[in-house]
């Protein structure tokens, strides 16, 4: 009897795929015997990753460019055949301030990255999916959906417009056999923590320590095996959730 939990043959892209916990998914998707479509705009970072060439598909792209986003799809149907997972990962933080300082420029940039990337990977993905009559489109949202935190505001917003969006994606595709789910992680030891430092990164980690109960941030590991249990078919009944990955922080 195979393993639901297993990958094998799963024809998965990963964006913001090149460090964190982009990084993590596509060697845990590898791991379990998925092929991967790795994207990422730091194509320099890419391209060093030591991960195999028969398997992996690199691909440099800004995942707010929606012809981009096209061909990313495209060139993963044409490489492997098929789309079994979108995993939207790629975001963006913000440096924290009072929501009267951020500038509008600035939440708009915050925006285009964690909530309109999420409209163009389904406009280029969903109707391939819907016409197979399988898929799962992850996106990476963020405790702070859930819960938000003062002086985070462009950021919070847009993670919690995130989950409503995959949501609302899960309602309207659930028939057509396609699941669309959420994952909501805690603050990850991750280069992106740098950009949420709250008086230096020493400072940043022991404050967010003392607040999970748990004890410890989030390690790119646990997001990326949750996004790997989430594209499996273990999680064949699972669409619309929301899914803390955060040591009960949320509780």
């Amino acid at each position: 009897m195979s393993d639901p939990g297993r990958l094998d043959g799963n024809v998965a892209v990963i964006t913001g795929a090149a460090s964190g916990m982009g990084l993590a998914s596509v060697q845990r998707f590898l791991e379990l015997g998925a092929l991967v479509t790795a994207v990422d705009r730091d194509g320099e970072r890419l391209d060093t990753l030591e991960l195999p060439s028969d398997r992996v598909l690199r691909i440099t792209a800004d995942v707010t460019d929606e012809p981009s986003v096209h061909e990313i799809v495209a060139r993963t149907i044409d490489c492997f055949g098929r789309v079994d997972t979108y995993f939207n990962n790629a975001g963006v933080p913000m440096r924290v301030k009072p929501m009267w300082e951020a500038t509008v420029q600035e939440w708009r940039a915050i925006a285009d990255v964690n909530v309109t990337a999420i409209l163009i990977g389904v406009r280029a993905v969903i109707g391939h999916m819907r016409e197979r009559g399988s898929g799962c489109f992850i996106v990476t949202s963020s405790t702070g959906g859930i819960r938000p935190r003062p002086n985070m505001s462009a950021y919070t917003a847009s993670k919690a417009a995130a989950i409503i969006a995959v949501q609302t994606l899960a309602l309207e595709v659930a028939a057509d056999g396609v699941r669309a789910n959420a994952i909501c992680p805690v603050a990850a030891d991750t280069p992106m923590l740098d950009q949420f430092e709250f008086g230096g990164r020493a400072q940043t980690i022991e404050q967010l320590v003392q607040a999970t109960p748990m004890g410890r941030l989030a390690h790119a590991e646990d997001v990326a095996h949750a996004a790997a249990f989430l594209a499996s078919d273990a999680a064949a009944f699972i669409t619309g959730v929301a899914l803390p990955v955060d040591g009960g922080r949320t509780i």
